[in-house]
C-alpha cells in the first residue's frame, strides 16, 4: 500500500489540475482542500476524489476557471451560480462572501448552485472560525441524480448524503467543528470500502429489495463502473439507526437550505452539481468586549471536566479527533490503497501528466 506525504500529493494534485486547466490559484485551493480532508481522516473526500473530477471534466461536468457569477445580492445574503466550475471553488467564494457580509451586518446567508462536488464541508467553515471569530453553519445537497439515500422507511433513494457542518471559534484554539453526513454513511466511503474489498458496518445501507446488506458490491450492483460515485442499485439508510428519522429530518432540513432555497424543483433531471449554503454569525457582536472567548472557554472546560466514562480516556470536543488524526497523518503519511492510487495515474495519464517519478513510501 503506498504511503504520501501531504506535500506530495499536493504537488500531484496540483499538477494535475493545472493540466486540466485550472487556474493556478484553484488548482492550489481544490488540491489543499482535498489533501486536507485525508489528513484530517476524511479520505472518502480526500484526494480520492481526483479520479472522478477529471473523468468530470472530459465530459465537460467540470469548467476550470468559470467565472461565479452574483444573481442575487443584498446587504446579508446572496445567491451565486457556480457556472460549472469545482464545487471547491463555488463553496470558498460563497464562504468568503457570507462571512464578509456578517462581519459588515452580523448576519449573512449564501447559497450557491450550479457547481460541482464540494468535498469536505469544515474545509471552508474551519478558516473562517479560526481567523475571522465567525460561527459557520454550512450545508450541501446534491440533485435527483445522486439521491442514494432513502427518506426514513423507504427503499428507494430521494435525497443526497446532505452533509451539514458548524464551526464554532474558540479563544486561540483549534475551532469546534461537527462536519457529518445525513445519512449513515456517505458514498465515498461504501466506494472505498469496494475498493479494498470491505464490508460495511451493519446498519449503512440497503440492497435492491430493501434489505439491509454490509456487501457493498450488493450496494451498488454488478453493473457499476470503478470510477466516481456510481448510481446504486441500492440505498443509503439516514444516519440514527432504529432513530433514523432524526437524520431523515436532518436532510430535509439541508435540502431547503441549498436546493430549495436555490429555487430548484428536486425532482428537475436537469439539475447537476452540489448546492451550497453558509450561514455565518459574527460571534463578536453578539457577545462584545472579548466576552465570547471566556465563555467558550468556560463551556469547553466545562465539558471536559466530567469523568470518563468505560472505555473512554475523557470527552473529546467537536474536531478534536480530526486534528490530532492530522497531527498523526503529517508526521507518518498518507496511506492509499491501490485501486485509487491506480485510479489517480490514470486520470493524470489522461490529461497527460506523468506520476512515474512519485515518491510512494513516505
Amino acid at each position: 500500500m503506498p504511503v504520501f506525504s501531504d506535500q506530495t500529493l499536493r504537488d500531484v494534485g496540483r499538477r494535475i489540475y493545472s493540466a486540466c486547466g485550472t487556474p493556478a490559484d484553484e488548482a492550489a485551493l481544490v488540491t489543499d482542500v482535498l489533501v486536507d480532508a485525508n489528513l484530517m481522516g476524511y479520505d472518502s473526500h480526500g484526494i480520492i476524489q481526483t479520479s472522478f473530477y477529471v473523468s468530470e471534466y472530459h465530459k465537460g461536468k467540470i469548467v476550470p476557471g468559470a467565472s461565479i457569477a452574483t444573481e442575487k445580492d443584498s446587504a446579508g445574503a446572496a445567491v451565486l451560480n457556480g457556472n460549472k466550475n469545482y464545487g471547491i471553488v463555488a463553496a470558498m467564494r460563497a464562504t468568503e462572501l457570507a462571512v464578509a457580509k456578517a462581519k459588515e451586518h452580523h448576519v449573512a446567508c449564501v447559497t450557491v448552485h450550479n457547481g460541482h462536488h464540494v468535498a469536505r464541508l469544515g474545509a471552508y467553515i474551519e478558516a473562517a472560525a479560526r481567523n475571522h471569530n465567525v460561527v459557520c453553519i454550512a450545508a450541501a445537497s446534491w440533485p435527483i441524480n445522486g439521491h442514494y439515500v432513502a427518506p426514513w422507511g423507504g427503499r428507494e433513494g430521494r435525497l443526497a448524503t446532505n452533509p451539514f457542518a458548524c464551526a464554532i471559534p474558540t479563544d486561540g484554539g483549534d475551532p469546534l467543528i461537527l462536519d457529518m453526513s445525513t445519512s449513515a454513511i456517505s458514498e465515498g466511503k461504501i466506494r472505498l470500502a469496494r475498493h479494498k474489498d470491505q464490508l460495511l458496518p451493519e446498519n449503512m445501507v440497503q440492497d435492491e429489495a430493501g434489505a439491509k446488506t454490509c456487501d457493498p458490491h450488493e450496494f451498488y450492483g454488478s453493473e457499476a463502473g470503478r470510477v466516481g460515485p456510481q448510481k446504486p442499485v441500492g440505498s443509503i439508510l439516514p444516519f440514527g439507526g432504529p432513530q433514523g428519522f432524526k437524520g431523515f429530518g436532518l436532510s430535509v432540513l439541508v435540502e431547503v437550505l441549498t436546493g430549495t432555497l436555490s429555487g430548484h424543483l428536486i425532482t428537475d433531471r436537469s439539475l447537476y452539481g452540489n448546492r451550497y449554503c453558509c450561514i455565518a454569525i459574527d460571534a463578536d457582536y453578539f457577545v462584545g468586549g472579548g466576552g465570547y472567548g471566556d465563555l467558550i472557554d468556560s463551556l469547553t472546560a466545562y465539558l471536559k471536566e466530567t469523568p470518563p466514562a468505560q472505555g473512554f480516556d475523557g470527552v473529546i470536543l467537536p474536531g478534536e479527533y480530526q486534528f490530532r488524526r492530522k497531527e498523526e497523518r503529517l508526521n507518518a503519511g498518507i496511506s492509499m490503497d491501490d485501486e485509487t492510487w491506480d485510479q489517480i495515474l490514470e486520470a493524470a495519464k489522461s490529461v497527460d501528466v506523468d506520476l512515474s517519478g512519485i515518491d510512494t513510501n513516505g
